[in-house]
């Protein structure tokens, strides 16, 4: 049966509408890493730190590379973010800038937050830090706010290095994090998607944090695998994690830990701690 011309006219401009919808999703790619004291005299491997974060991307050494945001802690001191800017632009071959806290901590040990992005796909809207009133975090958190520009979704991040101290301290941290979490999401009435990254120092499985887990919606861990390492290679605990609404961040497709090529070489040069990645996939803001 031949088709009368304006309904062939219509077929023709579906079947060319459909791709260009499909293509209109896409993954916002994230990692969170604690760096090992960066910027230290042993502690300057920014091309391979950007080789790290560009290169292996993924649970396996055959995952799609590359990423579009990096959250990182234990950054040292002012000189680390342009030297790792520049050495990721390099590598990458995409443009890619960032924005850091001032030194944070209460003795004379002090780390910068700070957040690496790729300027074609994402969009600082803010950078912050946590307005600590009763001084209860050693650091406290970065609060960080994006647009994936793709796909016009924002979301907010919770940067945070919890105490090492005693377990006693990093008890009294964890069970505050609901706290900075609730703040956080009660400040803002268009956007929703909060996600707590960083190094914690402590299990998902913890009982500490009962508090940050019984908020409403309710809070849950996206990844609770080993990501630190001891002196010969071997995984040890799980410190580093992604905590999040699942009735808010609807986009949450997946979260791992980044693949390394050999752990003890890892270790000796780079970071004691896995860089943990996650995915996100939208195709518009969903607040």
């Amino acid at each position: 049966m031949r088709l009368p011309s304006f309904l062939l006219h219509a077929v023709v401009l579906v079947a060319v509408a459909v791709p260009s919808l499909a293509q209109a999703a896409s993954y916002l790619r994230v990692v969170s890493w604690n760096l090992r004291h960066e910027g230290w005299a042993a502690e300057q491997t920014y091309t391979d730190d950007a080789k790290q974060i560009w290169n292996q991307f993924g649970a396996n050494s055959t995952s799609n590379n590359g990423c579009d945001l990096v959250f990182l802690q234990e950054v040292m001191n002012t000189d680390v973010m342009p030297a790792l800017a520049q050495a990721l632009t390099q590598v990458s071959g995409v443009s890619w800038t960032y924005a850091q806290t001032p030194l944070i901590g209460r003795s004379s040990y002090k780390e910068i937050y700070a957040v690496l992005y790729r300027t074609d796909t994402v969009s600082l809207l803010s950078s912050t830090v946590y307005s600590d009133s009763g001084d209860k975090f050693e650091r406290e958190p970065q609060i960080v706010k994006v647009r994936h520009t793709p796909t016009g979704a924002d979301y907010t991040f919770i940067n945070w290095h919890a105490i090492w101290g005693t377990a006693a301290e990093r008890d009294v941290e964890v069970r505050n994090i609901d706290t900075v979490f609730k703040s956080v999401q009660d400040g803002s009435t268009s956007d929703q998607d909060v996600i707590l990254v960083g190094d914690h120092n402590m299990a998902c499985t913890g009982a500490s944090w009962s508090e940050l887990a019984a908020l409403s919606p309710a809070v849950s861990c996206k990844l609770d695998v080993a990501t630190t390492l001891n002196t010969s290679g071997g995984f040890a605990n799980a410190y580093d994690h992604f905590w999040m609404q699942s009735t808010y961040v609807t986009e949450f497709s997946t979260s791992g830990r980044d693949y390394i090529a050999s752990t003890t070489d890892y270790v000796t040069r780079l970071s004691d701690h896995a860089p943990v990645y996650l995915s996100l996939y939208s195709s518009s803001d969903t607040d």
